[in-house]
C-alpha cells in the first residue's frame, strides 16, 4: 500500500541562532520504501541529511534568528506482514545484545516496577504473541485518552496510577509491561492513517519470533497504515525534533493518507543547500 505523509513545522528562533535535528524523515527498510519525498525550508539554509547509529535518516539544520519553517512530504510503499497467530518464544538470554537492551528499564519505562503486576495480569498466557496482544488490549481498555493530562516528565508508572494520557503515554506503559515479561519492546514515532485529530503518532514494536512486530495500543490502527520515522528505548531517545537554542514552537500540521497510485511527486529539496 502507498501512503502519503507530510508535516509543516514552524518556529520562531529567538537569538542568536538555533540548531535543529529533525527525525521526521521516513525510515527505509524491508517493510517500508520511500518512493518520493520533498524537503523544503524557509528561509534557505545549509542542511545535512545524516544517518544515526540506528540507521535512521535525520535532517540537521542551523537557523538564524527569526521565523523558520520546515515542510516535508513523502510517498511511502508500506508492506508490513501480519504477525502469525502463534509466535515461538525467544530465549531472552540468547538474544543479540542490540535486541536485549530493549528488555531493560529506561527513563520513561520503569519496567522493574511492573514485574509483579505484569506476571499477575499476563503471566498465565503461554504464547508470547498472545501476551503482547493482551497487553496492547489492556492498555487500550484501561487508559483514558485525555490531552493535557500528562507532560514531558510523565512516566509509565505515572500513567498506570492516573489511568490517563495520550499516545506517547499508552506506548510507554505497554513497553514497560512487555519488558517486565522479558519481551523486548521499543518506542516508534511516525505517521498513521486515520488519526483524529491528525498529528504525529507513537506506538510500540515488540520483538517476537525473531522479528519486530508493530502494535498500536492507543487507536488500534493496523500496522499496514503506520509509517515509521524514529525508534528508541522510549521518547527520550526517539524524539521527532531535538532543538539546541532558544526557540518558540508555533504551528504543527501533519498529514497521512492512503495515496493515489499516480500521485508520486519527484524527490526534491527546496531552500536547502547540502554541503
Amino acid at each position: 500500500m502507498n501512503i502519503a505523509v507530510g508535516c509543516t513545522l514552524r518556529y520562531q528562533v529567538v537569538a542568536p541562532s538555533a540548531a535543529f535535528t529533525f527525525n521526521v524523515l521516513i525510515n527505509t527498510g524491508p517493510e517500508q520504501r520511500v518512493l518520493s519525498e520533498t524537503i523544503s525550508c524557509s528561509p534557505e539554509i545549509t542542511a545535512e541529511i545524516a544517518a544515526t547509529s540506528k540507521g535512521e535518516r535525520v535532517l540537521r539544520v542551523e537557523v538564524p534568528t527569526g521565523p523558520f519553517e520546515l515542510k516535508y512530504a513523502a510517498t511511502v510503499e508500506v508492506d508490513r506482514p501480519e504477525m502469525p497467530l502463534v509466535v515461538p518464544a525467544d530465549k531472552p538470554g540468547r538474544l543479540p545484545l542490540s535486541i536485549l537492551t530493549y528488555t531493560l528499564p529506561s527513563r520513561y519505562c520503569e519496567s522493574d516496577r511492573f514485574a509483579p503486576l505484569a506476571w499477575e495480569l499476563f503471566g498465565k498466557v503461554d504464547d508470547r504473541g498472545e501476551q503482547v496482544r493482551s497487553i496492547c488490549k489492556w492498555v487500550g481498555d484501561n487508559i483514558e485518552y485525555l490531552p493535557g493530562s500528562t507532560d514531558g516528565r510523565t512516566s509509565a508508572w505515572d500513567v498506570y496510577q492516573s489511568r490517563k494520557g495520550v499516545c506517547r503515554d499508552y506506548t510507554h506503559l505497554m513497553i514497560a509491561f512487555c519488558r517486565a515479561l522479558s519481551i523486548p519492546a521499543r518506542y516508534v514515532g511516525g505517521y498513521a492513517v486515520g488519526l483524529e485529530p491528525m498529528n504525529f503518532h507513537a506506538c510500540v514494536e515488540a520483538y517476537l519470533g525473531g522479528a519486530w512486530r508493530l502494535f498500536d495500543p492507543t487507536d488500534g490502527i493496523a500496522p499496514g497504515l503506520i509509517v515509521e520515522a524514529t525508534r528508541g528505548r522510549d521518547a527520550s531517545t526517539a524524539g521527532l525534533t531535538t532543538i539546541f537554542g532558544r526557540v518558540q514552537p508555533e504551528t504543527v500540521v501533519v498529514q497521512c493518507t492512503v495515496a493515489e497510485p499516480a500521485a508520486l511527486p519527484e524527490t526534491q529539496s527546496v531552500g536547502i543547500r547540502i554541503p
